[in-house]
């Protein structure tokens, strides 16, 4: 564990641009070998998500705000110094790694063990090439959330590792939603670590998921991240998640804030016509989401100040937690949170690094 300082900088949501490539070595068989050079001779899997996962509307290559060479789904094997560089270049002391690839997998509807596989091989290649606690470079362990007992078995392979600090939920395309019984043994194995569940959301995938048709990338992008974590927002709360698991902290990662306040006053609007349909609440829905954490990434700093303020406060500045998206095209620098002016500086920090080492143990 490294040094904290007031001044710390936890970036809770960086993106390791990981590859089939790289992470084929470390697979279980037969997908190592399906997967590796030594199958498809000097070509190997490409990075396309196509390859492995399936892919999504539009061309994310095209367009977006950042230079290409801090940004954005390389063909080739990710050069892992290029963490360090890239905390150097947002002056960020922290951050917790999340893998890229593994947002799609969702997608996957084939009955075999591609996602299993592909999880147990990104912690093994993170745990030897990338993760680095000394150096600040923590991860979050991918959870195949759909095969309940190897989830379980990946909680015991990262237990002991420094470098794993929670558990990564992707919550695109996640069916049955997040909120169901089936999921109990994975939230009741994070609570006795200490883990916290990150669900993360996914901009792609929404017209596989949930409707067809869409033609762009900036309707499914739009779209996208919020429908997925919303609708596990609402199955995690109206099924009782956090009164099930009281220690268990609840974070969710990408969709920004400005859609929280609308999102818990429906919520509660539904809850007191039908409570009887929520048993395990104890109090409104609203009481127990204001009391999970939220990414900052993508922050709406379109919105009118005094609406970006409404949610600040709704949230609370104790439950906000910085975040980059890290070299995605929109990734957030922490210049975003520290150019607020309703922010006092205390409420600043606690964004930027101090919420997130309570949450995250860093």
């Amino acid at each position: 564990m490294i040094d904290v300082e007031s001044e710390t900088v936890v970036d809770c949501d960086w993106h390791y641009q990981d590859s089939f490539k790289e992470v084929a070595e470390y697979m279980p068989e037969p997908w190592r070998t399906k997967y590796n050079d030594s199958f498809w001779e000097d070509s190997g899997v490409t990075q396309a998500l196509s390859s492995f996962f399936p892919t999504s509307t539009g061309d994310r290559q095209n367009y977006g705000k950042v230079l290409r060479e801090h940004s954005n789904y390389p063909d080739a094997p990710e050069d892992p110094e290029r963490v360090t560089e890239g905390m150097d270049f947002l002056d960020v002391d922290i951050s917790v790694q999340i893998s890229h690839l593994i947002l799609a997998m969702g997608g996957v509807t084939a009955d075999d063990e591609r996602v299993q596989a592909f999880t147990k091989g990104y912690i093994e290649y993170m745990l030897d090439q990338v993760l680095d606690p000394d150096a600040g470079i923590y991860g979050l362990a991918p959870m195949p959330y759909g095969d309940v007992e190897a989830s379980l078995d990946i909680l015991e392979r990262v237990e002991d590792e420094e470098a794993y600090v929670g558990a990564c939920f992707v919550t695109a395309g996640a069916s049955p939603p997040l909120g169901n019984r089936k999921y109990d043994p994975i939230y009741e194995r994070c609570e006795q670590l200490d883990f916290p569940v990150v669900y993360h959301t996914g901009g792609s995938g929404l017209d596989e998921y949930v409707r067809a048709g869409y033609q762009e990338m900036i309707e499914t992008h739009t779209l996208g991240f919020l429908e997925s974590n919303m609708s596990q927002i609402v199955s995690v709360a109206c099924q009782g998640v956090p009164e099930k698991y009281p220690d268990l902290d609840i974070v969710f990662m990408e969709s920004g804030v400005t859609y929280i306040p609308g999102l818990v006053s429906r919520l509660d609007e539904e809850y007191l016509k039908r409570p009887e349909e929520a048993p395990l609440l104890e109090t409104r829905p609203s009481e127990y989401i204001t009391d999970f954490y939220f990414g900052t990434q993508p922050l709406e700093v379109s919105a009118r100040p005094d609406l970006l303020e409404l949610c600040f406060d709704m949230i609370g500045t104790d439950r906000l937690l910085y975040a980059s998206d890290y070299p995605h095209w929109d990734f957030d620098s922490p210049s975003i949170i520290n150019e607020l002016s309703m922010l006092e500086d205390a409420d600043r920090r606690a964004i930027l690094g101090g919420n997130a080492i309570e949450v995250f143990g860093v």
